[in-house]
């Protein structure tokens, strides 16, 4: 099986990568609501083979290192009604799929899973393509200043990389849209990651200017965290 989820869940979570055209996508790859979603993404097949795909709707959780565990989803908490859930895609055609999702109290996050079948490998063998769909569902009171706490900001010089560690103490979802590093004149960013309730996120950013870094900031919707960065 190939699967292209590890490339995408890296641009989800945070993590900076190189991604080369597809013959299937899926967009968009990730989304963000209040409370309830009725909303839609595309799934497109480049490729002159006609493809079955089929969704699965799976709930997720990430350590503090950014790494993606799948679980089943929990219903208790979020409920996701999907257009359809198989269908046959036509040569470079494409497919809208509709969805309502809603959260049960708090916020809550899942996954679309678009499973591709039917193509074949210039060696014969039947190719597998998982694409994902990541939709979060935040609260309706926003995350706030007092609930990020920056626990850590190292720089290593021989790795020549800067490690932040933020903590969540809050029942809140929030999302990091930049992570920045600053020293002299020189300064780095990292991609955009989220930061779920009640739980600790760490990030690395490469930083190769002479002069050492001084200071990171985290921005977030609607307020920023600073901290200084130590060796």
């Amino acid at each position: 099986m190939i699967s292209l989820r590890p490339i995408l869940w890296a641009l989800v979570l945070g993590v900076s990568v190189a991604m080369a055209g597809h013959a299937q996508t899926i967009s968009p790859p990730v989304e963000e609501y209040t409370e309830r979603a009725s909303a839609s993404f595309q799934v497109t097949n480049n490729t002159l083979t006609p493809l079955v795909v089929v969704l699965d709707v799976r709930g997720f959780t990430v350590d503090e290192a950014g790494n993606l565990l799948d679980t089943p989803l929990d219903t208790g908490r979020v409920k996701v009604q999907l257009s359809e859930m198989s269908f046959r895609l036509p040569p470079r055609a494409s497919r809208t799929i509709f969805y309502d999702a809603k959260a049960n109290g708090g916020p809550a996050w899942f996954q679309v899973i678009a499973t591709f079948t039917g193509a074949r490998a210039a060696n014969g063998l039947n190719l597998r393509i998982e694409l994902p769909h990541v939709v979060y569902l935040n609260q309706r009171t926003a995350l706030g200043r007092a609930d990020v706490v920056v626990r850590s900001a190292r720089f290593d010089a021989a790795a020549k990389m800067v490690t932040v560690e933020l903590e969540n103490v809050s029942e809140r979802l929030g999302r990091v849209q930049e992570l920045a590093i600053a020293g002299g004149d020189a300064s780095a960013s990292g991609a955009a990651m989220p930061v779920f309730p009640k739980s600790r996120r760490r990030a690395q950013v490469a930083w190769t200017a002479k002069t050492p870094p001084t200071r990171i900031s985290a921005k977030f919707d609607g307020f920023t965290v600073e901290a200084p960065v130590t060796p």
